[in-house]
């Protein structure tokens, strides 16, 4: 139901003409008329005036009470143990989140449909995986630039986050939730992994689960073989070849510590996956590259500085800042924030402040 049946079903309720309706909420009666008939969108200040004339909250213009939402399907993972009491656990923290997600997409009139960039590809080898990352960049316009915070970039582009906290040691898993025809991508992360003690692997585990959500692969590809072009996948879309071969340069016979921590810092990709992809961009033989990785090994028991990645969280935001937008906004109670974010009163008055400021 849209916002101006909603408007219309609740001054019928009412038994308000369109004049009443207008006068009371002081704006025109052709005004009325037109939110009723969808052809324009009522101002939020239009809103609230019209909510409050028919002694309704503002949300409940918005809200959609009959979702139909299921679960598609989703990557359990290896390590996640494959059991009903899992599978229903993970499937309620999804569609409860994506409930709440899509009536605020809704009430802030800020929905964005997932589209693939490479939905005509078929993933087979490397070769694949290399060109699907380019483009992804490509279109997306990315080009060889570093990505600062892969998080938000997923969330622009429809895919939701969701951090979770399971006692398993599955970092992420990923699916589609349906909406009637429409599909919607999800990641859940998991907070209560080893991966969140380091930037860099954290924004692997997130790119690695778009992988298995953006790429289709060919019939021959075994479980074992798609979880290894993900990786691939992850690291050529965090550091693309050219940018990587660019830095390091093609005639050079020793790199330093400090020039990878440099890339790593850049780039936000860990030195072991720096090294990885060193091999696969043919900068360095396979030979050479077990010998690198084996000096990190030494390196990092040796407890040396690898340097940090601070550009991004990596954390989850667009939910959050759709629900502060419209709670300053007055669209969404205080109530309401306080249920979708498990908060108390005391602490939104914490996060969002007593007062708001005017842009006008």
């Amino acid at each position: 139901m849209t916002i101006g049946e909603k408007i219309k079903q609740y001054r019928l309720n009412r038994k308000f003409s369109l004049q009443q309706l207008a006068d009371l909420s002081n704006l025109s009666k052709a005004a009325i008329q037109q939110y009723e008939e969808g052809t324009i969108r009522p101002s939020n200040k239009a809103l609230i005036s019209v909510a409050n004339a028919l002694s309704v909250d503002v949300w409940s213009l918005f809200h959609i009470e009959e979702t139909s939402l299921e679960l598609a399907d989703f990557r359990l993972g290896e390590k996640l143990e494959d059991s009903d009491v899992e599978r229903k656990e993970i499937y309620n923290l999804v569609v409860d989140y994506s409930e709440n997600y899509l009536e605020l997409e809704s009430i802030m009139d800020e929905q964005i449909v997932f589209e693939n960039p490479v939905v005509d590809l078929i993933i087979n080898n490397y070769k694949d995986v290399e060109k699907a990352a380019s483009r992804v960049r490509k279109k997306w316009k990315l080009y060889d630039g570093p990505i600062d915070d892969i998080s938000v970039l997923l969330e622009s582009k429809g895919i939701k986050i969701i951090s979770f906290d399971r006692k398993t040691e599955s970092p992420g898993l990923c699916g589609f939730m349906k909406s009637g025809v429409r599909e919607i991508p999800f990641i859940l992360l998991n907070i209560n992994h080893d991966h969140i003690r380091e930037i860099t692997r954290k924004r692997f585990t997130i790119v690695h689960e778009s992988a298995h959500l953006i790429l289709k692969f060919g019939e021959g590809v075994t479980k074992e073989l798609e979880e290894r072009l993900c990786n691939r996948f992850a690291s050529a879309l965090l550091l693309p070849g050219e940018a990587l071969i660019d830095f390091i340069g093609k005639n050079r016979t020793t790199i330093s510590l400090e020039e990878l921590k440099i890339l790593k810092e850049m780039y936000g990709i860990s030195i072991q996956g720096i090294i990885y992809s060193a091999n696969s961009n043919g900068l360095i033989t396979d030979e050479t590259c077990k010998a690198w990785s084996k000096l990190y090994e030494e390196w990092l028991s040796q407890g040396l500085d690898f340097g940090n990645y601070i550009k991004g969280r990596e954390e989850p935001q667009r939910f959050t800042r759709l629900i502060s937008r419209g709670y300053m906004e007055k669209r969404i109670s205080k109530e309401k924030v306080s249920e979708m974010l498990n908060i108390t009163m005391e602490e939104i008055d914490r996060r969002f402040g007593y007062n708001r400021f005017s842009l006008y």
